[in-house]
């Protein structure tokens, strides 16, 4: 007797980031719950190269199950990584700008029933988007509101938007589907939500004010006792629904679409050879690379930093007295001090520190050198380039007649190890892809001689930075 299985669908993973555009990272497993449908609906589960297939046992037609399952269906699988680091990097895992991902969040991918496609060569695309977090059925959600008002309403909603009861009194009576809840005496709320009678899948707890007009605070969950105790990247849920009449139809193709990420190249330029001068040469990262084939464009480079040195006008301990500070408002700071005071005024010698701009986005943050208050937009302006910032604030320093010291530009941007270091970067985006980036030069003028051939690229598992907003790679490189 002949045993015939007919592909249900196939799932491929993709990745922009390898030139041949098949994932590398990620793994699907079944979860339990999914393991189960598959057993009682006589299917198997296959892994192929960059994907998984699902296959359900036939009659001897080849096409008509022997098991037939009812049509609304929900196979999940849990996304896991090999490389976690690297795809991390690697990956554009925000679902807007608005919206970005962050340790803590999950992905979520599914798809549409009414996009489905029998066609491999033109599958339907998933993409995925952001849920907040992972939960078990049964679970403790405790949160703060901003203002600290005395009373909120509290609901669960499932995946269609419809409010679900969280729960039961001791008659077994469902709790109403909207909660008051009431602040604690350290300023925070407290429910426990028991979702054991629903079931897996995503929900929405919505907090409102007490007049339920206003949200007051949204959180988009996953709900599932097994994958709740593992360590998961994300879920994938492909839907079936009764009416499409596409669960024993033609296979299904899908494919997750992953797509590469870009960051800001920075590059740190060390000068670790005599032969080069920081004060009589110009540097510069030229791109002469080719586009053809690759993701690439040619990119522009400019200075990233600029340094002002500032010299107490006494010498001697005097100088010493000079102190400097900073305040802003935004997340990664404007401008780095060598330190909170002037050093090094020993007898007949001027005391010296630097200001160094490191963040040439930001606005309205103020510098004080020896209780005077230099504050951007007021006193000086930010401009197009560090360097004209750094230029502003020089004029502002040395025009003001108030401050003890000077302040002159430096030809180097700071300092790595005790020795003169430039930093470039990138003015856009540059895309992570599988073939390195080639003929990114580094120059010296006088006489357009190269440096550097061939700049490394950044480590595809290396280090990140977010500086207002925008993702950065660093390069560090001794010449």
């Amino acid at each position: 007797m002949n045993i015939n299985y007919h592909r249900l669908f196939n799932l491929n993973v993709a990745h922009e980031y390898f030139k041949d555009g098949q994932d590398r990272f990620v793994r699907l497993d079944p979860t339990a719950e999914t393991a189960r449908l598959l057993q009682n609906g006589k299917m198997l589960f296959k892994r192929l190269p960059h994907g998984i297939t699902v296959l359900y046992r036939a009659v001897e037609d080849g096409i008509s199950p022997l098991v037939e399952l009812p049509g609304n269906q929900h196979f999940v699988f849990a996304l896991r990584c090999t490389n976690l680091p690297a795809f991390l990097n690697l990956t554009q895992l925000d679902e807007s700008p608005g919206r970005k991902y962050s340790s803590g969040k999950i992905l979520y991918l599914t798809n549409s029933p009414v996009a489905a496609s029998s066609n491999s060569a033109n599958p339907e695309i998933i993409g995925h988007s952001l849920l907040d977090s992972l939960r078990a059925k049964l679970f403790t959600y405790a949160f703060r509101v901003s203002g600290n008002p005395a009373v909120v309403k509290f609901q669960v909603t499932d995946s269609a938007g419809t409010p679900v009861s969280v729960g039961k009194d001791t008659d077994g009576v469902p709790f109403p589907i909207t909660l008051n809840l009431t602040i604690s005496s350290v300023n925070e709320f407290n429910v426990q939500v028991d979702l054991r009678s629903k079931i897996s899948g995503r929900y929405t707890i919505t907090v409102l004010d007490q007049a339920g007009t206003t949200t007051l605070l949204q959180e988009k969950i996953y709900v599932d006792d097994s994958l709740a105790r593992q360590q998961i990247l994300g879920v994938v849920e492909l839907v079936y629904e009764t009416g499409s009449g596409h669960l024993y139809g033609p296979t299904e193709e899908y494919r997750l679409q992953f797509r590469r990420a870009s960051t800001v190249w920075k590059y740190f330029v060390v000068n670790k050879c005599s032969n080069i001068d920081f004060n009589s040469d110009t540097i510069s990262i030229n791109d002469n690379g080719a586009t053809t084939g690759t993701p690439y464009s040619i990119n522009q480079f400019s200075r990233a930093y600029a340094s002002l040195k500032i010299a107490a006008d006494a010498t001697g301990p005097a100088g010493n007295s000079i102190g400097m500070s900073y305040s802003g408002v935004e997340e990664f700071p404007a401008v780095i001090l060598s330190g909170e005071s002037l050093s090094g005024g020993q007898t007949g010698v001027a005391a010296t520190g630097t200001i160094t701009i490191v963040n040439n986005a930001a606005t309205g943050y103020t510098i004080s050198i020896e209780g005077t208050d230099f504050t951007e937009g007021t006193d000086f302006t930010k401009g197009a380039s560090p360097a004209d910032t750094a230029n502003s604030l020089r004029l502002a320093i040395n025009g003001t007649g108030a401050v003890n010291a000077s302040a002159s530009v430096l030809k180097y941007d700071i300092q790595v190890n005790d020795q003169q270091a430039l930093v470039f970067q990138s003015t856009q985006g540059i895309p992570f892809f599988e073939i390195p980036k080639t003929s990114l030069q580094l120059r010296r003028a006088p006489g357009n001689q190269i440096l550097v051939a061939n700049l490394p690229n950044p480590a595809p598992g290396g280090a990140m930075k977010q500086v207002s907003g925008n993702p950065e790679s660093e390069v560090y490189l001794y010449i």
